[in-house]
């Protein structure tokens, strides 16, 4: 992650505190990123398609491993870049005969 630019909003998140809104700043990004991500995943999961593996806050990763139960894919967890904290993660199709998923 470290190679790659920097990305910007396409447009800014005007309710959170750092704007002067009501929303912690950490939260809204955090629900607007799994929010992304099961939609992705509930599109997806239709066609039994591989999301395009991510980079994510690993904070976020409990839910995210619940998101991708949910929408019968198993979340693998890659490296993590040191400069930005970020880790790595894919997905894979949730084998349904494996006793341990259930």
């Amino acid at each position: 992650m470290s190679d790659e630019a920097d990305y910007n909003l396409v447009m800014p998140f005007v309710i959170v505190k750092s704007n002067g809104g009501p929303y912690d700043d950490a939260a809204f990004v955090a629900g607007i990123n799994c929010g992304q991500l099961m939609a992705e995943l509930q599109a997806l999961a239709a066609h039994q398609a591989i999301p395009h593996q991510r980079w994510m806050r690993p904070e976020l990763m409990p839910q995210i491993d619940l998101i991708a139960m949910q929408h019968g894919y198993e979340l693998r967890l890659k490296e993590i870049d040191d400069a930005s904290g970020y880790q790595l993660v894919d997905f894979d199709l949730a084998d349904p005969t494996n006793e341990e998923a259930s």
